[in-house]
């Protein structure tokens, strides 16, 4: 029995990590949520944890990676498309924290064999879309009111997550990145409240 546990952990672990980025966005997350949905099934019976917290750890770690990958993408289209320099600047810093957030969270993945998709999810991509489609001082406003809407969403999530993860390394990491992605929240919303003001 254990042998043979042995053997479907070093498939999982080869058939997990990073999905990779020739497949389209949808199926690279059904992929990465099969991969996560047989580690949860097999490690269930030689662990600690449940199938169901094992499911929700693997499901919020692909959801923040794709949260992570959107911060990331939408700071470097601020850095080029905004117009006022506060909010390039604050692009800038969204990029480089969600990108070091990105890294921590794959090695955790990566340490706790959660598949994890290159690419964003379909709902984030249409967020990018959205604000990549606005231009000049429009672009500033719809930059960061998508970014405080993010990040309530986010902080949201972080939050129900800290009360329900069972594993203790994402447990930590939600637990450094809340009053981070709070105070990304509050400055989001003041940088929002003076763009809307520019007429």
């Amino acid at each position: 029995m254990k042998n043979s546990f042995n053997h479907l952990a070093v498939a999982l672990l080869l058939a997990g990590g990073i999905v990779g980025s020739t497949l389209p966005v949808q199926a690279q997350t059904k992929q990465a949520e099969k991969i996560n949905k047989k580690r949860s099934k097999a490690l269930a019976s030689n662990s600690t944890y449940t199938k169901e917290q094992l499911k929700y750890d693997s499901e919020f770690t692909v959801a923040a990676a794709s949260a992570n990958m959107l911060e990331v993408s939408l700071g470097k289209l601020a850095q080029q498309k905004a117009i006022l320099q506060e909010v390039k600047d604050w692009g800038k810093t969204m990029d480089q924290e969600h990108s070091e957030a990105g890294t921590k969270l794959e090695a955790i993945a990566s340490r706790s064999n959660i598949a994890l998709p290159t690419m964003m999810s379909t709902e984030d991509r249409s967020i990018y879309d959205d604000v990549d489609d606005r231009k000049y001082l429009g672009f500033d406003k719809k930059y960061l009111r998508d970014l405080k809407d993010l990040h309530e969403r986010t902080v949201k999530r972080y939050a129900e997550a800290a009360t329900k993860l069972a594993n203790p390394e994402l447990l930590a990491y939600v637990t450094e990145m809340l009053p981070k992605l709070r105070a990304h929240e509050s400055q989001t919303s003041i940088l929002f409240d003076r763009a809307n003001a520019l007429k």
